[in-house]
């Protein structure tokens, strides 16, 4: 919701710029604005393909839509590289080419917290895990109890399961992961995303197995782990395009204390957004709502939480969503 409201404020502009009451020579001779691409570009004919936008919007929006009109203004200045000025005036960052990264979001620098269970053999499950957490850009992992894997079976029950995850481990997302057709040539190894803040099934990547001889169980162990291998490759490109949150384990005055630290990519000095509430749309995810105030990182606790002071804002909940701002 935010998103489209951020690109519906950058088409309004856009048509406001078109009608006259912002001269195009105006980005000469100020350094507050910054060109981006035109998001609604694809919704007319007429549209321009760039559009010039306040430098605040790029620095200061909302989480989700400040990273729309980031990716826009980069796409601008990959495509301008060789022929556009230097910018000295602006503190952004240029990209020397168009971003095509597709892995690279809000949370491209951060990583999520994410419970691993499995619903088949153990064959998939244990490499699985041991792989997704050495992957670049690995998630942090929280495993949760193998007992409880065998009793989740259905969709409904996965989903309870997440939630519960969220509360008690302080893992936004839980993956399932299983062989659904069993670990035959041709089968194929399957893992699924569901959400704790309760949108139910996210993501769900596969993975094929490929041909082996039955009768060489090396050849069926390479097999098993090349199809492990590239699920835990594609379930870690699906969880870096979902937003990061922490929870907050304590509140001491003007202090707080969160599940997420050196492990998850946090930074001393580095500034946090607090969230309260918000809107679960099913199948989509959550979308924080309203914003309480900021946080900054102090200190360390052990090897992934952290104390945080709160700067700004109104009186913070344990309950209240940690996310980067």
């Amino acid at each position: 919701m935010i998103v489209k409201s951020c690109l519906f404020s950058l088409l309004m502009f856009s048509l406001t710029a078109c009608a006259g009451t912002r001269a195009v020579g105006d980005k000469n001779s100020s350094s507050e604005y910054v060109e981006v691409s035109n998001p609604a570009l694809t919704m007319s004919r007429d549209a321009p393909a760039t559009i010039w936008v306040p430098k605040s919007s790029v620095e200061n929006g909302p989480p989700r839509a400040k990273e729309a009109i980031k990716m826009a203004y980069k796409s601008v200045q990959g495509n301008q590289a060789d022929s556009a000025p230097p910018q000295t005036s602006s503190s952004l960052p240029v990209a020397s080419s168009p971003v095509t990264n597709t892995a690279s979001s809000l949370s491209a620098d951060m990583r999520n917290r994410v419970v691993v269970l499995g619903t088949g053999s153990d064959l998939v499950t244990i490499p699985f895990r041991e792989k997704l957490r050495v992957l670049p850009r690995s998630p942090v992992l929280a495993i949760a109890p193998d007992t409880v894997a065998d009793k989740i079976q259905t969709r409904d029950e996965r989903a309870a399961y997440a939630v519960k995850a969220w509360q008690d481990f302080g893992a936004p997302l839980s993956l399932f992961v299983s062989a659904p057709d069993g670990l035959a040539a041709g089968r194929y190894l399957s893992a699924e995303i569901y959400d704790g803040m309760g949108a139910g099934l996210l993501s769900r990547v596969e993975a094929i197995i490929p041909p082996y001889d039955a009768k060489d169980p090396a050849g069926q162990n390479a097999a098993l782990g090349s199809a492990t291998t590239l699920l835990a490759e594609r379930a870690r490109d699906a969880i870096a395009l979902l937003p990061w949150y922490a929870k907050i384990v304590a509140v001491e005055g003007d202090k707080i204390f969160i599940n997420a630290g050196h492990e998850a990519g946090i930074n001393i000095g580095q500034k946090l957004t607090v969230y309260r509430g918000g809107r679960v749309m099913q199948g989509l995810g959550f979308s924080p709502e309203m914003v309480v105030g900021t946080v900054e990182v102090n200190g360390f606790v052990g090897a992934n939480g952290a104390s945080a002071l709160i700067k700004g804002g109104a009186q913070v909940y344990l309950t209240d969503i940690i996310t980067v701002q």
